[in-house]
Formats: structure tokens, sequence, C-alpha cells
């Protein structure tokens, strides 16, 4: 059996298991951003932006030499005879339609900025330039509202055109912050649109890339685990997890009560003969347990409430960071469900650390006496639930499990990693939890 003090700095690594791809998924719908450097020279905030997860960056024709190598350069032109003077390799941006006519015939990648200071005379030339596709189009509404933008998401369904709006808006001056302004553009119609992102504080660029790194669809590698023991464990306080999302039937959560890893546990999406389904719903378990939550976190279930976020995990391993819009704690039956997941399937870095434990360990072990009382060879893991039917468990195979049907033998979906963890974040340390 494996050691839990045995402990090294590791990220999650894929498996060869069916269950667990991984897979690059860009930002939630696919809105990038971009950088409007046009007049910035402060060298901390170049700085900052090269390290930033922005797409491209906008400046002058003259600054081009400004742009931090890596992101795509964008000029901004003003005048015809600056084309002639650009790097073959800049795109262009301008508010002049001859100039945008004269770059898309030279080859280069252009777009227009619209300004629009009154809906109602304004927008109808963005809906002219959406549908009739070119590269990207920068529509600046000074209004504070995203609907016109859900009509240029639609007139543009089929269509290359990359659609941004700026930010900062000037209708959201001191009510919402850059931040929150950019990424509920990101969340127009799902699909989302971009964001010109206007700023001279290197703060706020970090704060942009860190929200855009965590509202990334991510991918956690999920592996068969074989249930070994099922206990019966009487009345404990169980969290019944409530977001403000849909889930399909595909997802839930993982949940365990060591950081070695926990059991997905399904949202509440399969049928019922006694009440309506709970969609948003993921009856998780006891309040000790962990859950695992957005940018590597782990969080006790008793922690949750009210605005905190957790992730949805689908079969497939592909996880979202969603919102918890209530968390139900009551009295109810517990089940204690334990089970190992081979080292042939957890990551390369665990697999070694506890490997080099157990040899070790047989190191001193007289011949023909055993080295531990169940299998080395295995992680192990556990969640309690709540001890009821309707609760269920995602199968190996990908089929649910009920709770009260779960049985030594049975082989359900888990997700393991090393443990290590502080007011939930990675930490290197030596801890041992039973």
């Amino acid at each position: 059996m494996h050691d839990p003090s045995i402990l090294v700095s590791e990220t999650h690594a894929p498996t060869n298991g069916k269950h667990s791809p991984r897979v690059e998924t860009p930002v939630v719908a696919e809105a990038p951003w971009w950088f409007d450097g046009r007049g910035a020279s402060e060298p901390e905030l170049w700085a900052t932006v090269a390290r930033s997860n922005c797409e491209a960056v906008l400046v002058l024709p003259a600054e081009l030499g400004a742009v931090p190598t890596g992101k795509q350069a964008i000029a901004f032109v003003e005048r015809v005879e600056e084309l002639e003077r650009l790097p073959p390799e800049a795109w262009v941006m301008t508010s002049v339609e001859e100039i945008r006519a004269r770059a898309s015939a030279a080859g280069r990648r252009a777009g227009l900025l619209i300004e629009v200071h009154d809906l109602e005379s304004g927008l109808p030339r963005g809906v002219e330039v959406c549908e009739r596709g070119d590269d990207f189009v920068v529509v600046d509404i000074e209004h504070a509202t995203y609907i016109p933008y859900e009509l240029l998401l639609a007139k543009t369904e089929h269509k290359r055109t990359r659609i941004l709006r700026s930010v900062p808006i000037k209708g959201l001056d001191g009510h919402v912050g850059d931040i929150h302004q950019s990424l509920n553009a990101f969340a127009t119609l799902e699909r989302g649109v971009g964001v010109l992102f206007r700023s001279r504080d290197p703060a706020a660029v970090e704060s942009l890339t860190r929200n855009v790194a965590h509202v990334r669809t991510s991918s956690l590698p999920l592996v068969p685990a074989r249930v070994v023991e099922v206990l019966h464990t009487g009345l404990g306080h169980r969290v019944c997890v409530d977001t403000t999302s849909m889930m399909t039937a595909e997802e839930g959560m993982l949940v365990g009560s060591t950081g070695w890893g926990g059991l997905f546990v399904c949202s509440e999406n399969h049928y019922l003969p006694h009440m309506n389904l709970r969609e948003f719903r993921v009856n998780a378990g006891g309040v000790h347990s962990y859950v695992w939550g957005p940018n590597d976190q782990i969080l006790y279930l008793s922690e949750m409430k009210a605005g905190s976020e957790v992730l949805c995990v689908d079969l497939h391993g592909n996880a979202r960071p969603v919102t918890v819009g209530r968390a139900k704690i009551e009295r109810r039956p517990l089940v204690c469900i334990r089970a190992q997941v081979a080292l042939a399937d957890v990551p390369a870095a665990l697999r070694a650390a506890i490997e080099a434990h157990e040899a070790a360990a047989r190191g001193v072990t007289p011949d023909g006496e055993k080295v531990a009382a169940e299998p080395q060879d295995c992680v192990y893991v556990n969640a309690f639930l709540q001890n009821d039917w309707h609760v269920r468990l995602m199968g190996a195979d990908g089929k649910v499990r009920h709770s009260t049907l779960v049985r030594p033998g049975d082989e359900l979906l888990a997700h393991v990693e090393i443990p290590g963890r502080h007011t939930g974040l990675r930490v290197t340390e030596h801890i041992l939890e039973k």
C-alpha cells in the first residue's frame, strides 16, 4: 500500500486510460482578448503584456517595435501611405474603409474599428460589416449592454469574422470593473465576443490574464478505480451542492476524503420515479470531503456557500468552473465507498514516488514476509456519500451506479494526484491521511 507521507511537486499529468484524454481547449466561448497598447511606453507594463495570455497587441505604426515576441502585432493605420511601410506580418486595424479594403487586397488580415455613440443610428453599420465577413471588427459601443453583440454574433454564425468590443466600456465607468466587463463580453451568447483591453496598469493586465486562465475549460485525468470496500457508517452531515449552471447526464463533481483523489459523483440528471430532476445539483458527500475546484484548488464541502466555485467534470475529464448558488447541509445516512487505482493508470510522478517508497520497504523486509497488508501497486481513494438510491457515481464503463448498489469489484471513475494542500492550495509537504 502506498505511503501518504511521500510527496513530490507535480501538476496533473495525462494517463493512458481510455477515459482520460488531455486536450487543449479554448477560452470559454472561444473569445480572445487583445491589448490596446497605443501610446503605452512603461517598461513594466510591456513586460506584463509579454507574460500575459493576450493574443495580439494593437499599436501605432511607429510603435510596432514594442510588440513583444510571440504576440500578433496589429497596426492602427490612419493614413493610406502608412500601409506601405508596415512589416508583412502585421495586421491592420483602421476606422477608414478605404484603408481596410487596400490592406485586405494586399493580403493582410484587416478589420475596422467602429465607434457607436447612438445604437439606433450607429449599430446598423456594425451589422453590415459583420455580415460581409471581414477578418475582424471592433465595435465600440459606449452603452452598458451586450444585447447588440448577440445580434452581431448571430450575423457571423457561419463566417470567419472575429468580433471584439472595447473595454473599458464608457457606460460602465465607475460601476463595473474592467475585468468583469471583459468576462461578461466573453460570455455573450455563450460564444462570446473578444475584448480590446486598454489599461496602463500592469496589475489589471495580470488580473485579466488570471481570470481568462480561470475560465478556460481544463482537463483532469480520470482513471478506473476498483471498489474494495463498502461501509455503512450511519448518520452524518452531507452537502448538496446546488449550482447556478445546468449540468448534463455526463457531468458531476470529484469528491474524496483525501488529497490522493476522489470519485466521480454524478449530477442529478438521472431518472427518479418520485421527484423531478435537479439538473443543477450534485449530492456531493460528507461535510469533511474534498471537492475539486478551479485553479488547481481542492476545497472542503463544508466551505461551500453562495458564490463559491467548483469544477463540473464530464466523463471524459473535461472540466469547467461553475458557481455555487446554495449549499444544503443535512443529516443523512452515509456510505463509505473505498476503491483502488492501479499504479499503471496514475500520473508518472505519483507512480514514481510510490514505487520509490515501496522499494525501500521491500529492501528491509526479510524474505518470505509481506511488505504490507494490502497490494502495493495501487492508490486508494474513498468518498462518503448519502446512502440513497438516487445518489449515483459514474462507472468506468461510462454507466452510472447507485450508491446503495455499489459492491466490491465494481469499477468507478476516479481522479488521483499527489496530495499536499494548505487552505486548498498545492504545497510540497509530508502529509499522512488515513
